[in-house]
């Protein structure tokens, strides 16, 4: 199978409102030989107000979010077009399940394109990051994993790829085409350094095997940031097929096994130990059987008899199997709605196929024929974004009061004083003055970039107020 590695650059860190403003990719060859690449830059959705931190973290300057060649309407058709001709592949990049694919996922959502795309037409989802901390605690003698400013090890790509002898300076992180470069060559060399780890990551993107070692009842061991746990699993969350839950065999089970399926709830949220572990199949976990990963546990640790002997009883217990699947189904049930379409791509329900199809016609079309194909959406959500996509790339087409009626929306999304989720001009200048505070005085470059980033945050604040 070939791999799509990818990165993507965002206005910011929160998935449901924010968007890319670059991206790459390297499509290669099983044996990770590059056969295409691709690298993007898209202008800003007049919309989105960029986080200062994030173009500040990234180096971009204002103007270059204004002069980019492509739309991000185009930028995203350009990614998806890539994915589908890659197919089947595996995806991955450097933090990407966590961060990028999110971003990418609400992106795609919004722009009436596929939101799942990268687990489409036989494509699994795999993330560098997960495959670097399997290596560094399955075998650390094969990876350098440097400490960073406070004293803990730090797995940044660029820390991660110095220490390893992979060339990124500072000055080149935060480049999608960079980054991408940098993870195939990171990835290339924990084949070499790794290759039983690797490879059991590597399985471990297909959802299949995950489902399959929970449901066989054998202690495991799950790893998190930097430590491997024994687990074993107990159900499957019966509302989402790719979410289970395990528990963690070091807590004794007579903590928990009487608790009704409300008590259980607490116990995914409380402080310190929790005994109950959810696993996502479909996101690459590091799960291993105990013979692989024991050497890596402490020595106390190391007590198989012990978990087998309180596997079994959670096995064998009359109903704690069917509270917690009740807890699952139930935890997020008094969980306020969005009001907000963007921020239901996960709790709004799946799109229907003639959704799907009527949203490929929607690109396919010009823009004089896409009113009559949004207005036959059966989803509100699709019919807002078309609505709002057409305004920010079409507004030529819009009637007079269609037209006025859109930018009275865009002026209040910009501006508002009120308490919204997402980020607003006067919001983001606030920012920039607890930037300006935690700069340190001898940074003159960001010192004037972040001048030149609040200027313009002025000069969209005057624009909008006096267009009002």
């Amino acid at each position: 199978m070939s791999f799509v590695i990818y990165d993507l650059e965002t206005s910011g860190l929160e998935p449901q409102w924010n968007v890319p403003l670059q991206a790459a990719l390297i499509h290669t060859d099983e044996n990770l030989v590059p056969l295409a690449e691709i690298s993007l830059r898209c202008r800003l959705p007049a919309h989105i107000v960029p986080s200062p931190g994030a173009l500040l973290t990234t180096g971009v300057r204002p103007e270059q979010l204004e002069q980019a060649p492509l739309s991000l309407t185009e930028m995203l058709n350009v990614i998806a077009k890539a994915l589908a001709s890659s197919a089947p592949a595996t995806v991955i990049g450097y933090n990407t399940i966590r961060f990028d694919e999110e971003v990418l996922r609400h992106a795609f959502f919004t722009h009436l394109l596929p939101p799942y795309a990268t687990q489409l037409n036989g494509h699994r989802r795999a993330d560098l990051l997960t495959m670097v901390r399997a290596v560094a605690m399955l075998e650390p003698a094969a990876l350098t994993v440097p400490l960073g400013a406070t004293g803990k090890p730090s797995f940044k790509l660029g820390d991660i790829c110095r220490a390893n002898g992979i060339g990124l300076s500072e000055d080149e992180a935060h480049d999608a085409l960079a980054d991408t470069r940098a993870t195939l060559v990171l990835f290339r060399h924990l084949r070499e350094v790794a290759p039983v780890t690797v490879a059991t990551l590597l399985g471990l993107a297909d959802k299949g095997l995950p489902n399959r070692m929970l449901a066989g009842g054998e202690v495991l061991l799950l790893g998190g940031a930097s430590r491997l746990t024994p687990v074993v699993g107990v159900t499957v969350n019966p509302t989402v097929a790719t979410s289970w839950a395990a528990v963690d065999l070091t807590v004794d089970p007579a903590s928990y096994l009487e608790l009704p399926s409300e008590e259980i709830i607490a116990l995914f949220s409380q402080r310190g130990v929790r005994p109950i572990r959810t696993i996502k199949t479909n996101a690459q976990p590091i799960l291993v059987s105990y013979e692989q990963g024991c050497h890596a546990l402490l020595p106390d640790q190391r007590d198989l008899a012990l978990y087998n002997e309180r596997a079994a009883r959670i096995r064998e217990h009359a109903s704690f199997g069917s509270n917690l699947a009740t807890a699952l189904a139930n935890r997020f049930a008094d969980r306020e709605p969005s009001p907000y379409p963007e921020a239901t791509l996960y709790g709004g329900g799946f799109l229907s196929n003639d959704d799907a199809r009527a949203s490929a016609r929607w690109h396919a079309s010009p823009w004089s024929d896409r009113a009559a194909i949004a207005a036959g959406f059966s989803d509100e959500r699709l019919k807002a974004f078309a609505n709002r996509l057409t305004l920010l790339e079409a507004p030529q087409s819009l009637s007079p009061a269609g037209w006025q009626k859109g930018q009275a929306w865009l002026r209040e999304r910009l501006t508002t004083q009120a308490d919204v989720p997402w980020l607003t001009l006067p919001k983001a200048l606030s920012e920039v003055v607890t930037l300006r505070q935690t700069l340190p005085a001898d940074h003159a470059a960001r010192h004037a970039h972040l001048d030149a980033i609040e200027r313009w945050l002025n000069e969209q604040n005057r624009f909008f107020r006096l267009a009002a």
